[in-house]
């Protein structure tokens, strides 16, 4: 039955919501002459009283004092009951939203999910862990500012557990993996249901398909990958992080609430995390293929390019435990290897071109790879032995030559240079990685990006293609005139050897 007054100073207006936390009414406060919302607190099912779950939820909204944090302003008993005095907030909750509207735009919804994120990152700062981040506890007023509200479940690390052992809280659909196992609440598992939040709001239905059963749900959530995305656009790859089945792997809510402030100031560049997976696809990091053996050695104590001399590198040192004399005779050989040189050199001179010199030149070439001081000093030792045109048609190794950082610095102004034409972005998209294509939105994100570009300026690349990674200053103009400079790091896979293709695997800015 409605009441007609509260406590003796909220008039009721009307029932604006009800649900498992308790029903909620607008009141008008006769003493402050202000609109407030009023929630009768009933027990949960297990709570030894109400009375301690309603003064948690004032204590720790009180504490948290936030923007984006619905208020609480009092808690008064009436009628053996207790009511919680909180700030009434004019307007439709998320889930109401996406009823109404359908699947939101990606900016719109990153920006709901940035201010949550950020409330919900100063509150797990005080040692708080909400546990029930749905799209119906988040708020938003007429203005359009978020605020997550109903810490009627929430507990900070110091509460004694007020739940009885074996009573699941939070909703199914909202419940990370780790809890749907039987785990315990963590800031972690905030983060997966502010990823499942956001999820149902680009896409218009939740993650896992709705089970008429909780446990099913759970199940499904436990064992499963939530179904794959196809609106989320440049917020899937920060959708993807949150989401992250290893709670380990996720980003920790401050991460989230700067990431996604970028994807609502219009980033679509977001690149997935490594290790992260999603709708079963694995985000790992490849790590491109070993060149040959002389990468793998120690050369810093040996001369630039005549580490080994003409008759080319010994055989690679044994792996650990099979004794000293292997050391012993890769010592030997490169002794043998530099007399050999100095005979070659200067008994018969240094002008005659020898089968040597071949992998005398991959082992300078290894060396420029490092830095582009060494690579003048490689280059007159490697023209000292050998015309440079001669050693490269008598190549005859059967192994393949290291990668090249300049062939990836001219991949690089290739690909930067074609994205920005329309006619080219079929073959642009082509040297993504699925994982990158995934974490750009799929085809449909990725179009919606370089088409607002109108031209991109590479300002400076610090590649290194053995590792396969580049670090690159870009400067982004926009079709209406706008400019951005932005550091980007990549990590690249090699589509063959030669050095002169590779896939873009992953973009983070720094």
């Amino acid at each position: 039955m409605q009441p007609q007054v509260i406590a003796g100073r909220y008039e009721v207006v009307r029932a604006i919501g009800s649900g498992g936390m308790g029903t909620v009414w607008l009141c008008r406060d006769s003493v402050l002459g202000r609109e407030v919302a009023v929630k009768r607190v009933g027990a949960l099912p297990g709570e030894p009283a109400a009375a301690a779950r309603a003064m948690r939820e004032a204590r720790i909204a009180a504490s948290l004092n936030d923007a984006n944090t619905v208020g609480v302003y009092d808690i008064v008993d009436q009628d053996d009951a207790h009511w919680l005095v909180m700030e009434y907030v004019d307007g439709q909750s998320l889930a109401e939203q996406i009823r109404d509207e359908g699947p939101l735009p990606a900016t719109r919804a990153a920006a709901i999910g940035a201010a949550v994120a950020g409330a919900l990152a100063r509150a797990h700062g005080r040692g708080i862990v909400h546990r029930d981040v749905k799209p119906g506890n988040i708020l938003i007023d007429r203005s359009g500012t978020p605020k997550i509200s109903d810490f009627g479940i929430a507990r900070a690390h110091a509460d004694d557990q007020l739940t009885q052992t074996g009573f699941m809280t939070g909703t199914p659909s909202y419940l990370s993996p780790e809890l749907a196992r039987g785990g315990d609440p963590t800031s972690a598992s905030d983060v997966w249901a502010l990823g499942a939040t956001l999820y149902n709001a680009v896409e218009g239905r939740p993650a896992y398909e709705a089970q008429a059963n909780p446990l099913a749900t759970l199940q499904a959530i436990a064992s499963g990958s939530p179904r794959p995305m196809e609106l989320a656009g440049p917020l899937g790859g920060p959708i993807a992080a949150m989401m992250d089945p290893d709670p380990a792997q996720r980003w920790d809510m401050a991460t989230a609430a700067d990431r996604l402030q970028r994807v609502a100031d219009g980033d679509r560049t977001m690149a997935l995390p490594a290790g992260a997976t999603f709708g079963g696809a694995a985000a790992t990091e490849v790590i491109p293929e070993p060149v040959e053996s002389t990468q793998r050695l120690e050369p810093a104590a040996l001369p630039a390019a005549a580490a080994y001399g003409p008759s080319g590198p010994p055989p690679e040192p044994a792996r650990s435990g099979r004794g000293g004399w292997v050391v012993a005779l890769v010592l030997l050989a490169l002794v043998a290897a530099a007399a050999l040189a100095y005979v070659l050199t200067n008994g018969f001179g240094s002008n005659t071109p020898t089968a040597g010199s071949t992998t005398t030149v991959t082992s300078t070439q290894t060396r420029t790879q490092t830095s582009s001081s060494s690579s003048s000093s490689s280059s007159s030792t490697s023209s000292s032995s050998s015309p440079t045109s001669t050693t490269s048609k008598a190549r005859t190794s059967t192994t393949a030559p290291p990668r090249d950082n300049a062939k990836l610095v001219k991949f690089m102004e290739g690909y930067y240079g074609d994205v920005t034409k329309a006619g080219k972005r079929d073959q642009t998209w082509q040297l993504l990685t699925p994982k990158m294509q995934a974490a750009a939105g799929g085809r449909d994100g990725y179009e919606g990006f370089w088409r607002t570009i109108k031209s991109v300026d590479i300002r400076d690349q610090q590649p290194n293609a053995a590792k396969g990674t580049v670090r690159i200053d870009l400067t982004f103009t926009r079709l209406d005139g706008s400019d951005s400079e932005e550091t980007h790091q990549l990590t690249l896979v090699p589509q063959d050897e030669s050095g002169d293709r590779w896939l873009i695997d992953s973009d983070s800015r720094v």
